[in-house]
């Protein structure tokens, strides 16, 4: 019984948290088909958070164009940012953690990034290497195959998702039995209903 969860932490191309800059602009350009009929803008970052079981603060894990893969405290403070949970057991949240550890420092993946998937590190190497090997991720790839590690989402809805963080929205949204929550720290600030 699922009595944890990890939340999925997206930030859309019209963030005020995103600087205006090319790499942006065409993962807007060359996201997946979305639905515009709401008035948002596509998925072009994506993370993992695992909340403390205090409910203050947590592990983010991810990684930026040009860093390297990390798992390291942070508390989200800008209302930027959509969560979305996704219920787990101990063992999945424990498996999730360890897998983004054991990624912790590995460099970004310009190669799978930039070129066509044919061109990228396949699946089948992917997944013969989940338990050992460290390798180059970008975003929507390193959150795809940690729930995959975490069996949360299963081969196909991997593969579909890892292509670009839109793809890994919609692909949690509709594989995943998620619902909205909250990674915010509302503290000092008052609630007005």
């Amino acid at each position: 019984m699922a009595s944890q969860k990890i939340i999925v932490c997206y930030l859309r191309a019209g963030s005020a948290l995103l600087e205006d800059h090319w790499l942006n602009r065409m993962a807007r350009y060359f996201a997946p088909r979305y639905d515009t009929s709401d008035g948002t803008e596509p998925v072009v970052h994506v993370e993992l958070y695992f909340p403390n079981a205090h409910g203050t603060g947590g592990m983010s894990s991810g990684i930026h164009y040009g860093g390297t893969t990390f798992l390291h405290p942070k508390t989200f403070r800008r209302s930027n940012w959509v969560f979305h949970a996704i219920p787990a057991t101990a063992e999945q949240v424990r498996a999730a953690k360890a897998f983004c550890s054991r990624q912790s420092g590995t460099p970004f993946n310009y190669r799978g990034f930039f070129l066509p998937a044919f061109l990228n590190i396949s699946h089948t190497t992917r997944m013969n290497g989940l338990d050992t090997k460290r390798m180059p991720w970008y975003c929507s790839e390193l959150v795809a195959y940690t729930l995959h590690y975490a069996q949360l989402l299963d081969t196909a809805g991997t593969v579909e998702a890892r292509a670009h963080p839109n793809a890994a929205y919609n692909v949690i949204q509709k594989h995943c039995d998620t619902y909205i929550d909250c990674a915010r720290s509302l503290n000092g600030r008052r609630l007005e209903l």
